[in-house]
């Protein structure tokens, strides 16, 4: 088991299935620079610790956190500040030198360039999140713990409008069942038509509630 540790270059727990890590490394948690609420929280999972890795692996977390960093410790208040401490005596400047009103294009320009740190910061670290949420659910899609991309009420929806707009009863049940099964029953001779009809009209719940109150829809025969 050393032996091929070393080969491998990885830990014997990793070998054995014990961890995931590929390399054991013991460190002070110290080193990591987390509180005792964040170990807490790590260790009880009541977050997905998986996922939780998968984003600060994503390529563009840097500047997520370069972003965030940024805007929760005001690194660039001064200069965005500055910037619109500039345009806005260079735009009253002209309004006095030229007497032109604040409406005026130009004016309504130079007052468009000033920046608001809030709603630009904001939007910047939206969009790295959404941008690394995006990869990642795109990397799981055909995972099996996933959620299928069809909406789980379409099958629902197409039956209820079968129903709804179906004089053939046989014919609606059928068309459904065939969805359900990827069957084509235009692609049956009429005897295997006949051979499922004969099932549904004996078993089938679902076309006796589509029956005409007053008597049995027709045979379908074949489309």
């Amino acid at each position: 088991m050393i032996i091929l540790a070393k080969f491998y270059g990885v830990s014997t727990d990793y070998l054995m299935g014990l961890t995931e890590n590929r390399i054991a490394e013991n460190c002070e948690l110290s080193e990591l620079n987390l509180d005792d609420n964040t170990i807490g929280i790590l260790k009880e999972r009541v977050i997905n610790n998986r996922l939780l890795c998968e984003i600060i692996k994503h390529p563009d977390f840097w500047k997520f956190m370069s972003d965030t960093e940024i805007y929760v410790d005001r690194l660039a208040s001064m200069q965005i500040n500055n910037l619109n401490s500039f345009v806005a005596i260079m735009r009253a400047k002209i309004l006095l030198k030229n007497e032109v009103p604040d409406s005026e294009r130009y004016i309504q320009t130079l007052k468009a360039c000033e920046i608001d740190e809030n709603d630009y910061f904001i939007k910047c670290i939206c969009d790295d999140l959404t941008k690394i949420v995006e990869d990642i659910r795109d990397d799981h899609r055909k995972d099996a713990e996933t959620g299928d991309d069809n909406n789980p009420l379409s099958e629902v929806i197409d039956f209820v409008k079968e129903y709804k707009t179906a004089t053939d009863p046989m014919k609606a049940t059928l068309s459904t069942l065939g969805k359900q099964l990827g069957m084509n029953f235009n692609k049956m001779d009429p005897a295997e038509v006949q051979f499922f009809t004969g099932i549904v009209e004996k078993y089938s719940s679902v076309y006796k509630k589509m029956l005409h109150p007053k008597g049995r829809g027709k045979k379908a025969a074949g489309f």
